[in-house]
């Protein structure tokens, strides 16, 4: 009988990641570079990968593969190297310059407090659009989706005969209040496909239909911008992949937890900005359910960024107003926060202060660090993990590929020399700056939302997780780290786990208390948009779980806060009960004592998520079949708390039995990651071979 398997592929910026688990719950994962600008061609090669492992052929696995689920960062580069589409945005006469303004805050959006002090950094973000051709229509609807001026039909002439001149690919068309009344945005659309059918024209009223003129404006101007090189790469993966033997439709991560059609994909762009991230956190969900961890910050490590993730009682926290690139986005995204520090993050000496520096800059994954052997010329993170001994030069991949550790250590003679310091050191310091920095975000992530990190288990994953968990965790709080068997691949992992899903959101402007059935009948119409989202993927599914939102706010206040309503709306008590859930989260994330009923309360918005709720997909951990523990290898690594080299063990993961335990240092190889277990903390294997570090704060450094 031929076994169907489940296959799914995050492309990173440096690897692309494989995981293929089989109806009977093996798993199987794969890693290749990844090879942008062709990304698709690294996509393959890991799941060659994961077939050769199998002892397949990559076209017998696609055969017999009943799913590909993909996570892609093709549209999150091609907003941040600006290579998106030659865009015009169509708006309300009198409002062209609302996207160029950006509320006068776009120049420090997304900036840290200490980035926003440093001027150098106030710049407006470079347009994701062509700023030359930005048109106001004469049009208007109010508030209350009233028309007051009709569409003038000459006027959308004049503004086509432009763009058709200028060369146009796609347009964004946001016009005042069209969330209220989007007949006019659709009339647009209706004369711009007709005389241009090749033209992408996205509504803002359909994409994000939520009042903030300026953030809609910008969110379906990116989606535009960002439309043809999304679906340039989803038609050539979507061919390559039947090319090989895949005979289904594949589907796509979406920012906001699910999976979606790759037509809905190639449609809405700006809905895989956080693609990969959302994988991890929605992996660490699942995998949090079977160890019955229900907080959770999830912390991701790749080749150029490290991103943080939450989840609260088992849900997945979403960003209240992401910012991707100094934009304000409004689509619906779990909020993954990212910094750039990762395993190919750039060393570098500041000029003027000679201080060292760590990042943002990456060698990504070319030429990729020095040790790659691959061209690249600056020192990196992995180049001083490697100098320092706490990696195998001989074992990186599985021993696929060896690591050139003379050449790292050339690399960092010329900083050291600059610092006067010893290459050790300087190795030291650069591990030491950038695990500083992710141990700063983690606390950011959490403590600035109301929440103790001493009350979350971390999970730690990415390539380059493992290697620096017990730095960034250090001084946090947390006492215990959780390393997933699959902790390289994790991405994957939760990509392969996830449901079909769809969040839809609107804006509701109700005072409470209010009629309960106003405010019943608004969440039963979000809820039909987002099940008529899921149909796109499967006429029928044999459990949905809907999860409903309000957001709230007092009086004065811009933003609301969301509270879950997953109960029936039917009488006063039961919005007396949403207004008392609202003052105890408000309480949870701003502190005790600053929730003001006096102040009254204000409906601002409305979420709602539909998910085809599928059984988890089991999977067998497989090794570790030794019921002794295996004698170590002994290496030698640099520590700063001897000043020196020590001889430290070093063990090959799949040789681990379950139960083992042991005190740091220690080093722990496999194929496709390093475990660095700090002097000061401790390592045991669990029944489901996940690997929990606990920090000790004592244990034998010397």
């Amino acid at each position: 009988m031929k076994m169907n398997y489940y296959v799914a592929v995050d492309s990173g910026g440096t690897f692309s990641d494989c995981v293929v688990i089989g109806e009977s719950g093996e798993m199987w994962t794969g890693k290749a570079p990844s090879t942008p600008p062709s990304f698709q061609l690294g996509v393959v090669d890991a799941v060659r990968d994961a077939a050769s492992v199998m002892g397949m052929s990559l076209q017998e696995l696609l055969g017999s593969t009943a799913l590909f689920s993909h996570g892609t960062t093709v549209a999150t580069n091609a907003l941040l190297t600006r290579q998106g589409c030659r865009t015009a945005v169509i708006t309300t006469r009198g409002h062209e310059d609302a996207i160029l303004i950006g509320r006068t805050y776009q120049k420090v959006a997304g900036l840290s407090s200490d980035e926003v002090m440093d001027y150098s950094r106030h710049e407006k973000a470079t347009p994701a659009y062509d700023p030359r051709y930005v048109r106001g229509v004469v049009e208007r609807v109010d508030y209350a989706g009233n028309i007051v001026v009709p569409l003038s039909m000459v006027s959308l002439a004049a503004i086509e005969g432009e763009l058709e001149a200028a060369g146009i690919e796609a347009v964004a068309v946001s016009l005042l209040w069209s969330f209220a009344n989007p007949q006019h945005e659709r009339q647009i659309r209706d004369y711009l496909l007709e005389r241009h059918p090749q033209w992408v024209v996205t509504l803002s009223s359909e994409l994000t239909p939520v009042i903030g003129e300026y953030e809609r404006t910008a969110t379906t101007a990116i989606n535009a911008y960002l439309s043809i090189e999304t679906k340039t790469y989803m038609n050539k993966l979507k061919s390559l992949l039947a090319e090989e033997g895949y005979r289904h439709r594949p589907l796509v991560m979406k920012s906001s937890g699910g999976i979606a059609s790759i037509e809905h994909a190639m449609e809405t762009p700006v809905a895989l900005l956080t693609s990969g991230p959302a994988g991890g956190v929605m992996g660490a969900a699942t995998l949090g359910g079977r160890l019955g961890q229900r907080n959770i910050l999830t912390t991701d490590v790749g080749g150029t960024s490290f991103d943080v993730g939450m989840i609260v009682q088992g849900e997945p926290v979403f960003a209240q107003s992401p910012v991707f690139s100094k934009y304000q986005v409004t689509y619906p995204m779990i909020e993954v926060d990212s910094i750039g520090a990762g395993g190919g993050s750039i060393a570098w000496v500041e000029e003027g202060t000679g201080l060292l520096k760590v990042g943002p800059r990456s060698a990504g994954a070319v030429p990729g660090p020095v040790c790659y052997g691959r061209g690249g010329t600056q020192p990196t993170v992995t180049d001083a993990n490697l100098v320092l001994g706490r990696m195998n030069p001989d074992f990186f991949l599985g021993g696929k590929h060896r690591l050139d550790a003379a050449g790292a250590r050339r690399s960092m003679e010329p900083l050291a020399a600059r610092l006067g310091i010893g290459v050790e050191e300087l190795a030291l310091g650069i591990v030491e700056i950038a695990d500083s920095h992710m141990g700063d975000l983690v606390r950011k992530m959490s403590v600035e939302k109301g929440y103790d990190p001493a009350s979350f288990a971390l999970y730690a994953f990415g390539g380059a997780g493992p290697l620096h968990v017990c730095g960034y965790t250090r001084g946090t709080g947390i006492e215990t780290a959780v390393i997933p068997p699959m902790s390289s691949v994790f991405s994957a992992y939760g990509i392969v786990q996830s449901d079909p899903a769809a969040v839809a959101e609107e804006t509701l402007t109700l005072v409470l208390p209010c009629e309960p059935a106003a405010l019943a009948s608004a969440l039963g119409r979000l809820q039909e948009r987002a099940l008529a989202e899921l149909r796109d993927i499967a006429a029928s599914f044999e459990t949905i779980e809907i999860r409903r939102e309000v957001l709230i706010r007092y009086q004065g206040q811009k933003q609301g806060v969301p509270v879950a309503c997953d109960y029936p709306l039917q009488s006063a008590a039961d919005i007396q009960r949403l207004m008392d859930d609202y003052d105890r989260v408000y309480e949870q994330q701003y502190g005790k004592g600053t929730a003001y009923r006096k102040a009254g309360l204000r409906i601002s918005g409305l979420r709602v998520k539909a998910a085809a709720v599928q059984p988890p997909r089991s999977y067998s951990p497989g090794g570790g079949r030794a019921v002794a523990e295996p004698e170590p290898q002994y290496r030698d690594v640099y520590y700063r708390e001897t000043g020196g080299w020590r001889a430290t063990p070093f063990y090959v993961f799949d040789e681990l039995p379950v139960g083992f335990d042991r005190q740091g240092p220690a080093i722990i190889i496999s194929n496709h990651t390093t475990i660095y277990v700090a002097p000061d903390y401790s390592v045991r294997l669990d029944e489901g071979r996940n690997l929990v570090l606990t920090n000790n704060e004592g244990g034998d450094a010397t």
